[in-house]
Order: structure tokens, then C-alpha cells, then sequence
């Protein structure tokens, strides 16, 4: 039975993940405000969405490393402030060096929450998986409403969605402010043992996993509408479709696996849904109408939906803010690497080709979840005791 403390925890991890999804979602959009208001190149713009992904990247070890140094509450408030302080840099100025450092303040506080609120969910959820889906599930609803709010906003005045943005990431500070998170770390946390799961095969096995569905994830939902654009298939204002029609399915998707599937053995549900990966984005890649595109497009955001929070649930005692601390940030990896390779693909042999590249990623997935079943059934392992009360 849940206690009042680990409710609080709950709570507050459901909150923040879906600010969290309105500001990590928001940045392809941002960056193309910005490109239309200062003469920003592609270049540019490149290089401001990479410095988002670094940020992301060095925020996931430093979030790992801090908490076991100075305790969540202490991290989490340090690190989330750059959402607020990122797009407010974003509405009051066009130095793109400036902007560098606004993106890479936003890619910061988006790989803490992620970070933090997995820790969270691990040590406070009566059922783990059920709670990280659910918790994901807030991420994706987030990433949903994200256009949404942007263009709506974009009617008061050209810098109000950066603002209404600055707003959000003032939320989500205050939330982990009012959300009373651990001040200090267990002595047991802090011991040696806190680095065991670096000699854990299953650790790796799943950090593999997740390297291949970042890969995936970040490449489809990057490219697709180019893809789509280029090849006929969609044009115009129809093109603009294919991010609420991945991101509704993937909310769908985690909603129906968290309140009606419930997940028993992750192993075997993480090799079903990655086959089912496998499946429809072959499929994908075959269709050539606009309905048939779109309803397969939905297929894979359905499939892949459980792929992520599913993977982080099944760590079991890896799940401390040291093993997430290692886990997402070279799991991230992926979501730097594979876009590169489906433009440096498309460039030389077109963009089916370069689209056609992503299914490694997806077989990958795969193989990862079928090892992971080989080795066995899942042990029940005690919960990660990652901090003490404040």
C-alpha cells in the first residue's frame, strides 16, 4: 500500500512529465520561429538542435552523479530552472550563441525530468511498469498539446509561445520545489554497491534496447514528414499530420497498456511490441496513399508506445539514480547518431534509402528483447533505495 510520501512522489513525477513533454516536444517548432524571425541558416538551426541533444545528453550523467552527491531535490530544482531561463532567452534575444546556450539549458532540464521522474516511479509506484507507462503516457500528452499551445499563442505575438513556454518551465520547477523530493542520499545509495549493475549483462542488454529505440523514435518522428513530402505521398498541411497522428497513438498506445494489458513478464511483452515494430514499419515504408500511410503511421506509434518506459521499468534494482544516470544518457546516444545517418543516407541515395536505414534500428530493437527473454525469467527485485526523506 501506497504511503502518503510515495502519492506525493507520484504525483509529482505525473506533473512534471507532462511539462516536461511540453518543453522537450517544443524545440523543432521554436527553432523554426526563430529561423523566420532573425535570418537563422540551416546551419544554424542544426546546430541549435544539436545543442539541445547535448544538453539532454550531459544533463542525463550530471543528473546521476548529483543525486548521489548532493540528493535529488537539490539536482532536480538546479537543473530544471534552464527550461524557464532557456525560452525566456529565446523571447528576448536573436545572438545565436546566446540561443546555443538557451537550447542547450532546455535540453538539460528535459533529460532531468526524465531522469528524476524515472528514480521516482521506481521507488514510489505500487506497480512499476503500470506507473512508467503512465508516466510516459503524460510525456507523450504533453508532446501532443505542444503544437497546439505554440500556435495559439503564435496569435498574441511572435515571441509569445517562447514566453508561454518560460511560464511552463517556471511550472515544473515549482512543482519539483513543492513536490518535497528527497534531500539526501541513503548511505546505502551511496555505497559501493551503487555501481553493481555495471557488471549486470541484463543491465546492458537493456541499455542496448533502448540505445536502438531512440534511434528509432527520434529518426521516424524527425524525418517522417520530410519522407512523406518528398515522395508524394503527403503534401502541404497534410504533412504537418504525421506528428499528432505518431504522438496520439503513442498516448493511446501507452494508456492501453497501462490501464488494460498490464504487463506481467516486461521480457515478453518487450519482444511482442518490438515485433510488432518490425512489422508495421516495413509496412510503413510500403505504403504509397495517404490513408494507408497514415494508419500504419499509427500502427508503429502504437507499437513502439511501451517500447521505453517498459525497458526502464524492467532494470529492476539497476533502477537508482546512478544506474538511470548511466542507462538514458548512452541509451541517448541513438537519438544523436541515427538521424545523422538517415540524412548522410538520403544525401547520397535518396530519402527511401535513408528511411530504409532506420530498420536496423528497429531489427535491433528486437534482437535486444529476444536475448533478454533467452536469459530467463525476470527476478523479483526489491526496490532501488535511492534517498532518504527530507
Amino acid at each position: 500500500m501506497q504511503t502518503f510520501q510515495s502519492r506525493r512522489f507520484v504525483r509529482c513525477a505525473d506533473r512534471t512529465m507532462l511539462l516536461g513533454g511540453l518543453l522537450g516536444s517544443s524545440s523543432g517548432v521554436v527553432m523554426a520561429l526563430l529561423q523566420d524571425r532573425y535570418a537563422l541558416g540551416y546551419e544554424w538551426g542544426g546546430i541549435l538542435l544539436a545543442a539541445l541533444s547535448v544538453g539532454n545528453l550531459l544533463s542525463g550523467f550530471t543528473t546521476g552523479l548529483l543525486t548521489i552527491r548532493r540528493g535529488m531535490r537539490s539536482t532536480a530544482l538546479l537543473l530544471t530552472v534552464g527550461g524557464a531561463a532557456g525560452y525566456l532567452a529565446m523571447a528576448l534575444t536573436g545572438n545565436p550563441w546566446l540561443l546555443l546556450a538557451a537550447f542547450a539549458l532546455v535540453g538539460a532540464a528535459k533529460g532531468c525530468v526524465l531522469n528524476t521522474d524515472s528514480v521516482l516511479v521506481a521507488i514510489a509506484a505500487e506497480n512499476r511498469t503500470q506507473g512508467m507507462i503512465l508516466a510516459h503516457a503524460r510525456f507523450a500528452l504533453g508532446s501532443l498539446l505542444c503544437p497546439l499551445l505554440i500556435a495559439a499563442l503564435g496569435l498574441l505575438h511572435w515571441r509569445a509561445p517562447m514566453l508561454g513556454l518560460a511560464v511552463c518551465g517556471a511550472l515544473l520547477w515549482l512543482c519539483y520545489y513543492r513536490g518535497r523530493l528527497p534531500r539526501r542520499v541513503s548511505r546505502a545509495a551511496a555505497g559501493a554497491g551503487q555501481w553493481d549493475f555495471l557488471r549486470s549483462r541484463r543491465f546492458w542488454l537493456l541499455t542496448a534496447l533502448l540505445f536502438f529505440q531512440n534511434c528509432t523514435e527520434i529518426a521516424v518522428t524527425g524525418w517522417m514528414v520530410t519522407y512523406f513530402k518528398d515522395t508524394g505521398i503527403l503534401s502541404g498541411a497534410a504533412g504537418q499530420l504525421t506528428v499528432t497522428v505518431i504522438w496520439g497513438a503513442m498516448l493511446v498506445g501507452r494508456l492501453f497498456i497501462a490501464l488494460v494489458l498490464h504487463v506481467e513478464n516486461g521480457s515478453r511483452a518487450l519482444t511482442v511490441m518490438t515485433a510488432g515494430c518490425v512489422a508495421a514499419y516495413i509496412l510503413l515504408l510500403r505504403a504509397r496513399t495517404p490513408g494507408a500511410a497514415l494508419a500504419l503511421l499509427a500502427l508503429f506509434g502504437a507499437a513502439i508506445a511501451g517500447v521505453n518506459p517498459t525497458t526502464v521499468a524492467s532494470a529492476g534494482k539497476s533502477l537508482s539514480s546512478a544506474g538511470v544516470g548511466v542507462m538514458l544518457p548512452a541509451a541517448g546516444v541513438g537519438a544523436i547518431l541515427m538521424p545523422y545517418i538517415v540524412g548522410a543516407v538520403a544525401s547520397a541515395f535518396g530519402i527511401h534509402a535513408g528511411m530504409m536505414s532506420i530498420t536496423a534500428a528497429v531489427a535491433g530493437m528486437f534482437v535486444c528483447a529476444a536475448l533478454l527473454l533467452l536469459c530467463g525469467t525476470e527476478r523479483r527485485e526489491p526496490r532501488p533505495d535511492a534517498a532518504e526523506p527530507h
